[in-house]
Protein backbone atom coordinates (compact mmCIF):
# COMPACT_ATOMS: atom_id res chain seq x y z
CA UNK A 1 0.00 0.00 0.00
CA UNK A 2 1.71 3.53 -0.92
CA UNK A 3 2.61 5.55 1.93
CA UNK A 4 0.10 8.65 0.71
CA UNK A 5 -2.83 6.53 1.09
CA UNK A 6 -1.76 5.19 5.02
CA UNK A 7 -1.70 9.29 5.54
CA UNK A 8 -4.87 10.07 3.85
CA UNK A 9 -6.45 7.38 5.78
CA UNK A 10 -4.92 8.39 9.28
CA UNK A 11 -6.18 11.74 8.53
CA UNK A 12 -10.01 10.64 7.87
CA UNK A 13 -9.50 9.10 11.03
CA UNK A 14 -8.43 12.06 12.73
CA UNK A 15 -11.18 14.21 11.41
CA UNK A 16 -14.26 11.49 12.38
CA UNK A 17 -12.89 11.71 15.75
CA UNK A 18 -12.06 15.48 16.08
CA UNK A 19 -16.35 15.77 14.70
CA UNK A 20 -17.58 12.83 16.75
CA UNK A 21 -15.84 15.33 19.48
CA UNK A 22 -17.29 18.24 18.64
CA UNK A 23 -20.44 17.05 18.43
CA UNK A 24 -20.21 15.72 21.98
CA UNK A 25 -19.33 18.76 23.21
CA UNK A 26 -22.13 20.51 21.66
CA UNK A 27 -24.91 18.29 23.40
CA UNK A 28 -22.77 18.20 26.66
CA UNK A 29 -23.41 22.34 26.53
CA UNK A 30 -26.54 22.34 24.80
CA UNK A 31 -28.39 19.84 26.87
CA UNK A 32 -26.70 18.49 29.39
CA UNK A 33 -25.45 19.02 33.19
CA UNK A 34 -23.87 22.42 31.74
CA UNK A 35 -26.83 23.49 30.12
CA UNK A 36 -27.95 25.08 33.90
CA UNK A 37 -24.43 27.00 33.67
CA UNK A 38 -25.54 28.81 30.28
CA UNK A 39 -29.17 29.25 31.44
CA UNK A 40 -31.09 26.58 29.88
CA UNK A 41 -31.87 24.53 32.41
CA UNK A 42 -35.08 22.29 32.15
CA UNK A 43 -36.24 21.99 35.69
CA UNK A 44 -38.66 19.35 34.55
CA UNK A 45 -36.98 17.78 31.25
CA UNK A 46 -40.64 19.04 29.38
CA UNK A 47 -38.16 20.50 26.30
CA UNK A 48 -38.71 24.06 27.36
CA UNK A 49 -35.88 25.96 29.22
CA UNK A 50 -36.55 27.48 32.45
CA UNK A 51 -36.61 30.91 31.49
CA UNK A 52 -39.78 30.65 28.88
CA UNK A 53 -41.17 27.74 30.79
CA UNK A 54 -44.68 29.42 32.70
CA UNK A 55 -44.96 26.24 34.69
CA UNK A 56 -41.08 24.87 35.63
CA UNK A 57 -41.88 22.29 38.19
CA UNK A 58 -44.64 20.81 36.09
CA UNK A 59 -46.72 20.94 38.20
CA UNK A 60 -50.12 22.12 36.75
CA UNK A 61 -49.81 25.49 38.75
CA UNK A 62 -48.23 28.47 36.52
CA UNK A 63 -44.87 29.66 38.49
CA UNK A 64 -46.53 33.20 38.95
CA UNK A 65 -49.51 31.17 41.07
CA UNK A 66 -47.04 28.44 42.52
CA UNK A 67 -46.43 28.51 46.49
CA UNK A 68 -43.77 25.70 46.11
CA UNK A 69 -41.44 27.05 43.64
CA UNK A 70 -38.67 23.91 44.09
CA UNK A 71 -41.53 21.30 44.13
CA UNK A 72 -40.77 19.63 46.36
CA UNK A 73 -44.14 18.73 48.08
CA UNK A 74 -43.55 22.06 50.83
CA UNK A 75 -45.09 25.61 50.44
CA UNK A 76 -42.25 27.90 50.71
CA UNK A 77 -43.62 29.50 53.63
CA UNK A 78 -43.82 26.18 55.48
CA UNK A 79 -40.31 25.02 54.56
CA UNK A 80 -37.39 24.49 57.02
CA UNK A 81 -33.69 24.03 55.52
CA UNK A 82 -32.24 23.64 58.28
CA UNK A 83 -34.76 21.26 60.42
CA UNK A 84 -34.73 23.06 63.19
CA UNK A 85 -38.58 23.36 63.60
CA UNK A 86 -38.35 27.01 62.13
CA UNK A 87 -39.61 28.09 59.01
CA UNK A 88 -37.53 29.62 56.92
CA UNK A 89 -39.81 32.85 56.88
CA UNK A 90 -39.38 32.61 60.42
CA UNK A 91 -35.72 31.56 61.48
CA UNK A 92 -32.76 34.12 61.70
CA UNK A 93 -30.32 31.38 60.72
CA UNK A 94 -32.21 29.28 58.03
CA UNK A 95 -29.12 27.46 56.61
CA UNK A 96 -28.35 26.49 59.85
CA UNK A 97 -24.73 27.38 59.44
CA UNK A 98 -24.35 29.50 63.00
CA UNK A 99 -24.33 32.66 61.05
CA UNK A 100 -27.32 34.89 60.76
CA UNK A 101 -28.67 35.45 57.36
CA UNK A 102 -28.41 38.91 57.28
CA UNK A 103 -24.18 38.78 58.80
CA UNK A 104 -23.73 36.26 56.09
CA UNK A 105 -20.67 36.67 53.26
CA UNK A 106 -20.88 33.71 51.03
CA UNK A 107 -18.09 34.86 48.64
CA UNK A 108 -16.26 35.63 51.67
CA UNK A 109 -15.21 39.29 50.34
CA UNK A 110 -15.93 40.78 53.77
CA UNK A 111 -18.96 42.50 52.39
CA UNK A 112 -22.58 41.34 53.85
CA UNK A 113 -24.54 40.07 51.23
CA UNK A 114 -26.67 42.07 51.58
CA UNK A 115 -24.38 44.73 50.84
CA UNK A 116 -22.30 42.95 48.22
CA UNK A 117 -23.63 43.80 44.68
CA UNK A 118 -21.92 40.17 43.70
CA UNK A 119 -22.61 38.13 46.91
CA UNK A 120 -21.38 34.62 44.85
CA UNK A 121 -17.91 36.19 43.97
CA UNK A 122 -18.69 34.95 40.55
CA UNK A 123 -18.14 38.53 38.86
CA UNK A 124 -21.53 39.50 37.62
CA UNK A 125 -23.37 41.51 39.48
CA UNK A 126 -26.38 39.96 41.35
Amino acid sequence: MPLNLLGFQNIQRFNFRMKSFIVLLVFLFAAGPASAFWGNADSDGDGIIDAADDDDDNDGLLDSDDADDDGDGIEDEDEDHDGDGVTNENDNDDDGDGVLDGDEDDDGDGVENDEDADDDGDGVLD
